[in-house]
């Protein structure tokens, strides 16, 4: 019975040791939070929200090229999409371009958000430095609310 559980122990700490060597910043998907105006199945209105945000909060706007598409929610220009695979093609907000800036997002992008909506974003990055933002949104839209994705940043092509 000694040896069973002193066998037992070993195999348990050599576990463990694996386990905590384990490079966890390699990991393709880094937790975000969102801070998010508006969501709306109707672009136009996504795209006056963001315009109106982005002068009401002082924000940059940056709508970074991105355009309505029925198959992928929203696309890059045919000219930009072929370094990414093919058109339509979308990167979601999140993978390192954190800061305080409004854009529209297509929420199939984001896991855990509501499918088949345009996000007017206007801040993203992490819990800390999304606060100002998430106050700031309050003042001017009540029902601005902070979401939190784990976004991919893990090798596109």
């Amino acid at each position: 019975m000694k040896q069973v559980i002193s066998l037992s122990l070993f195999f348990l700490v050599i576990s463990l040791s694996i386990f905590a060597q384990v490079d966890t910043s390699a990991q393709p998907f880094v937790k975000k939070y969102f801070v998010i105006v508006q969501s709306t199945t109707d672009y136009a209105t996504a795209k006056a929200t963001a315009v109106y945000a982005a002068k009401e909060m002082g924000f940059r706007l940056d709508l970074r090229g991105l355009e309505p598409n029925k198959q992928s929610g929203l696309t890059f220009s045919e000219g930009d999409c072929e370094n990414e695979g093919g058109y339509p093609c979308y990167i979601a907000r999140g993978r390192y371009d954190n800061g305080y800036y409004v854009s529209i997002g297509w929420s199939d992008a984001y896991e855990g958000f509501a499918k088949g909506y345009y996000v007017v974003i206007v801040a993203s990055g992490d819990k800390k430095s999304t606060k100002n933002a998430i106050i700031k949104a309050k003042k001017i839209y009540g029902t601005a609310y902070r979401r939190v994705a784990d976004v991919y940043v893990g090798c596109m092509h």
